[in-house]
């Protein structure tokens, strides 16, 4: 009886899953693969959830998250390489890359964890990067960033950065354009123009204002650059030589692994 019970539940389980999966991959955008995937990593969209693996592309609005001595590197159309180091999570925001160039945006929210942002080949205005405390702007930039709790520590590697508080009730752009003309106007941001120059920017539990400092402390995710983690990508060589890839992309269905597990 017993074994009957669990041969019921695993089907209805998968009929669950089938029923989850298709509208899920069917309705959502495709906007890049998984490179990397090592250890433990998870993919969650619209309720659904499953393994990620390298090879799978991955979804706008996809959640991505790794466990313990886990990470995983996602290549976006635009060649914009992001690497996400252990017990992390972030959000495939939103992502524009047809049409008019002014309307092209790549933005992801990093909620905790340690990463790696790499642009690719948009404006450098395309870029938003958001977490609990704060908003980044990038101009042709590597960061190394940090999510934890209610802190957020970015340090430039390469290029340029503006990071703004996200509790000012004005929109980052509003904010970095403060900072930017000047027109008597107080300036909020931090700007990153100097190689290892780090911010860390707060907030306390309870309280709605946050803080920024330069910090002597960077960010490294360096020790996390195994294998090809932490190399350039691009996502034409990728899914070139990806036939795998290339196929999921060109299904009806939009492609990928499926969700609740293969």
């Amino acid at each position: 009886m017993r074994g009957r019970r669990s041969a019921a539940a695993l089907a209805a389980f998968a009929l669950a899953c089938a029923s989850l999966a298709a509208p899920a991959l069917a309705e959502s955008q495709n906007i890049g693969a998984t490179e990397t995937a090592k250890n433990e990593v998870s993919r969650e969209l619209a309720g659904a959830a499953g393994k990620l693996n390298a090879g799978d592309p991955v979804f706008r609005n996809e959640v991505v998250k790794t466990g313990q001595e886990s990470t995983a590197k996602l290549v976006f159309l635009d060649s914009t390489n992001l690497a996400v180091g252990p017990i992390s999570r972030v959000v495939l925001d939103r992502f524009v890359y047809q049409g008019d160039s002014s309307g092209q945006t790549v933005a992801v929210k990093l909620t905790k964890g340690l990463f790696r942002f790499t642009t690719g080949a948009l404006d450098k205005n395309a870029y938003s990067v958001t977490t609990p405390t704060a908003a980044i702007g990038v101009r042709g930039t590597i960061l190394d960033i940090s999510v934890g709790g209610l802190k957020t520590k970015v340090t430039l590697r390469e290029g340029r950065a503006i990071v703004c508080p996200v509790d000012k009730g004005a929109a980052f752009e509003q904010l970095a354009r403060d900072c930017t003309h000047g027109k008597g106007k107080h300036c909020d941001c931090t700007a990153l123009d100097q190689v290892g120059q780090t911010v860390e920017v707060s907030r306390a539990a309870g309280s709605s204002r946050t803080t920024q400092t330069l910090s002597p402390a960077a960010v490294d995710f360096q020790p996390f650059c195994n294998g090809s983690l932490c190399d350039a990508t691009d996502y034409a060589s990728l899914a070139n030589g990806n036939a795998d890839l290339a196929s999921a992309i060109d299904a009806p269905s939009g492609g990928g692994a499926a969700l609740c597990g293969r």
